[in-house]
């Protein structure tokens, strides 16, 4: 068991230094220095982001040193998987794309750069660096972040719960997020209690929501506000926490002036508590490393001072739960604090054992009717091995199980804290929270441990074959798999084929790979746990089939700045995969729009110059599952020129319908009757030109993929650009009977389609809309009727009452609207 030390922050030119160390917590900027408070975050400016995606690089310098069964391929694929974390936030509008191998200098358009570095201080893990514009009125937008990784990785496995959870913690920060609280992933290594299979928690979610809000967010979610005093004066900097009695919390920190409004909540009930920030260490430059926020004169304003920890409305432990509704507040929520010195307790971390694996946090089976949790923290020891005079701990909520005796010295290391608990049947699965008390005062650890219903999942045994259609699967023997496990091969999934109910094996399709490739393989189970609490890092891995060497071009390789134009790239060896593959110019000031496959070897992608991007050479980089190709300087950007542009809609077009595209340097007075415009080579007439719009309708014989459209006056011709043909858009069935907010809702739907790579329909490609609020990632299982399908959804508590729209939504084709009545 190792302690990671907290990370300096720095603050200087302009430069914001965020390392890693101890809710959400957002880089603040306030509008005045006296009330009412009023503060600006940092955020990422969406509308001058292609997509609303901030791509992010990995530096062309990789490690220096690896793990064993480790590699750079797969480090990166570790990287791509934290990623994708951030990116699947459904109530997020922000998204990320890995835009290849590259370098951030000279670059305009805002993006992350990963680079791997000898100057991380002694002790840290890992250095996030964000870079600001001025501020506006509403925020001061991020132009640049950069997150420093140790060259040396061979004592830190990508493969490993720390080095994924370190990375998910940094890209938070990238995005604007602080340190926290709650043991959530933006919580410090010495605090966090995430896990790889469940990487993030509520506080996560709601930090990165708030600042970048998809639609129905605000009203999916409540609010709590109050403020913290010590008699008449406001405590700045406090952490006001929220905690239901099973599951993680949320938090926020007041205002200079005390009061604080907690945002993002889920509905539901709340033990709220009020605790000051831990003590400054003689490493840090601010309690927990938290950024203070500055006023408009660039100065910072002061934490408050240490106070005794107290739940709301004023005891020492949680007695008045806080009832949260969607799309309302909870006011006055205040808490009366009493100054004292220091916490009696502060920096507590919980561990728990697996056979001789030690877990962080404790995973505890409930079935097992009992479990050992081993915690450190300053303030539990006189002494090794001697308690502090009345230290005693407790459960919170009825249903997290109890301790079977009092808290004592851990016989195995007397200087941590040995805590037996005794699981009743109706102990409830999920994080449960643990209450420390000592010297009249308290500490609150959101998270300290969680109950499962089995022991953690095993990859014991792989055995490959081929499928019927002779495509490589590979068949996963272990203990506690189940059919929504998920398999990873180094950092992806692994597609899910079937799931042997009698034997409890999976096959599956591995995801693309070069040839002669090592991937670790790794279990993970929805309830947080993976084959790495069971087994560690002594991963299982699989070989790949010697294949064929992969090699490509970029054609056209250069184009002017301020270009939007279509690519193709074909080469051998290449295993592209529709939905897996992405192409990256290693360039922020280059977007790709959107990708299409052509073919194994082939693919097409429309892609965006921004006007300002230097001239020069740029990495391309092509990856389809764990496959990564790297071409250096295999595109160029030219100098810019006045040209005539097409920009094509990411959304799809479908085959008999009108369109609309925007094109810019039309020549003036320009007639529909000049223009030429072909799709696949086919001519399609133009029906009107009016304000730098041109409009056809699509011809009724276009088939689903890809189609080259060409648009040229009398004198140039625009580049090329793709449109996709779309599918026929899902039907759904009417729908009769009610749905009641709140419980299960089911639609019959016709019309989606099914993953090439998986043969099935990808949840992740569906979203239900119900009275304008979305719903991410339904449930969805085939019938017994080829092509048709049940899809499942929670429906949200924000959806309005009474009738509202229902549509079906997969990638780029949204159904027509049904009615529902909504109770």
């Amino acid at each position: 068991m190792r302690l990671i030390q907290p990370v300096l922050v720095l603050l200087c030119a302009g430069v914001l230094f965020s390392p890693s160390a101890s809710a959400y917590y957002h880089f603040l900027r306030y509008l005045s220095r006296t009330a009412p408070f009023t503060s600006i975050p940092q955020k990422y400016d969406l509308n001058v982001l292609v997509n609303k995606t901030v791509p992010y690089f990995v530096s062309e310098t990789g490690p220096g040193g690896l793990a064993v069964n480790d590699s750079t391929s797969g480090l990166i694929s570790q990287i791509r998987l934290a990623a994708s974390v951030w990116d699947n936030v459904e109530t997020s509008d922000l998204r990320l794309a890995f835009g290849g191998i590259g370098a951030g200098a000279g670059q305009g358009a805002p993006g992350i750069d990963i680079v791997f570095s000898d100057e991380i201080p002694p002790g840290l893990n890992a250095l996030t660096s964000l870079q600001t514009a001025e501020p506006n009125a509403t925020f001061v937008p991020i132009t640049r972040a950069t997150i420093l990784l140790p060259r040396n990785m061979s004592q830190r496995p990508s493969y490993g719960e720390p080095f994924f959870l370190t990375m998910v913690h940094e890209l938070g920060h990238a995005l604007g997020l602080q340190h926290t609280f709650t043991s959530s992933a933006m919580s410090t290594e010495i605090t966090r209690s995430m896990t790889k299979a469940s990487p993030i928690a509520a506080d996560d979610i709601a930090g990165l929501s708030l600042l970048y809000p998809a639609r129905g967010f605000a009203a999916s979610v409540g609010a709590i506000s109050g403020r913290v005093t010590i008699g008449a004066d406001g405590v700045a900097m406090a952490s006001v926490v929220a905690i239901p009695s099973t599951g993680p919390g949320v938090s926020t920190i007041t205002n200079p002036d005390g009061s604080f409004r907690m945002e993002g909540l889920p509905p539901g009930q709340y033990y709220v508590f009020a605790h000051p920030l831990p003590p400054l260490r003689a490493d840090e430059a601010t309690p927990g490393n938290i950024v203070l926020p500055v006023g408009p004169d660039n100065r910072g304003f002061a934490s408050g001072p240490a106070f005794d920890t107290v739940f709301f409305p004023g005891t020492r432990d949680p007695q008045a739960a806080v009832t949260v509704v969607a799309g309302a507040a909870v006011d006055n929520v205040n808490f009366t604090v009493q100054r004292r010195n220091a916490p009696a307790i502060s920096s507590v971390q919980t561990y728990g054992f697996i056979g001789q694996i030690t877990t962080k946090p404790p995973m505890l089976n409930r079935t097992t009717g009992r479990g050992l949790v081993v915690a450190s923290g300053a303030g539990f020891m006189s002494s090794p091995g001697n308690l502090v005079s009345g230290l005693n701990a407790a459960t919170v909520g009825a249903n997290a199980g109890f301790l079977n005796s009092a808290p004592r010295a851990y016989t195995v290391a007397p200087a941590f804290l040995q805590l037996d608990l005794l699981f009743p049947a109706q102990t409830t699965e999920g994080a449960h929270h643990m209450i420390f008390s000592a010297a009249n005062d308290i500490y609150v650890l959101p998270s300290a441990y969680y109950v499962t219903s089995k022991a953690p999942p095993t990859v014991a045994a792989m055995a490959p074959s081929l499928d019927a259609a002779g495509a490589r699967v590979v068949t996963i023997a272990g203990l506690n798999l189940d059919a929504n496990s998920t398999i990873l091969f180094d950092g992806h999934p692994a597609a899910l084929r079937s799931f042997d109910e009698q034997t409890g094996r999976l096959t599956v399709a591995p995801p693309p790979a070069a040839s002669n490739y090592r991937a670790s393989v790794i279990a993970m189970n929805a309830d947080g746990q993976s084959s790495l609490h069971a087994q560690g890092n002594l991963v299982s891995t699989y070989t790949y089939d010697v294949g064929e060497a992969a090699a490509f071009t970029v054609t056209p390789n250069a184009l002017p700045a301020g270009s939007e134009a279509m690519v193709e790239i074909t080469g051998s060896g290449l295993n592209l995969v529709d939905g897996l593959a992405r192409a990256g110019f290693g360039n922020s000031d280059i977007a790709v729009r959107r990708v299409w496959v052509a073919g194994p070897n082939r693919l097409v992608a429309n892609i965006v110059i921004a006007p300002t991007a230097t001239p020069g050479l740029s990495t391309v980089t092509l990856t389809s599952g764990l496959s990564i190709v790297v071409q250096p300087g295999a595109f160029a950007i030219q100098a810019p020129g006045r040209q005539l542009t097409v920009q094509p809609s990411t959304a799809g077009v479908q085959p008999g319908t009108p369109v609309s595209l925007a094109v810019l340097n039309l020549p003036s007075g320009v007639t529909p009757a000049a223009l030429t415009l072909t799709l696949n080579d086919q001519p399609v007439a133009v029906t009107a030109v009016a304000n730098g719009q041109v409009s056809f309708t699509a011809p009724a014989a276009l088939t689903p993929g890809p189609a080259v459209l060409r648009l040229r006056t009398a004198t140039e011709a625009a580049p090329p650009v793709v449109l996709g043909v779309e599918a026929p858009p899902p039907l759904i069935a009417p729908v009769t009977a009610p749905v009641v907010r709140g419980e299960t809702a089911t639609f019959t739907v016709t019309g989606l389609l099914t993953d090439a790579f998986t043969q099935s329909v990808a949840r992740n490609s569906v979203t239900v809309t119900v009275g304008g609020i979305e719903h991410k990632a339904p449930e969805i299982a085939a019938t017994a009727q080829r092509g048709v399908y049940e899809v499942q959804i929670q429906l949200k508590e924000s959806v309005p009452a009474g009738a509202q729209a229902l549509t079906v939504t997969q990638g780029y084709r949204t159904s027509a609207s049904q009615t529902v009545t909504v109770r």
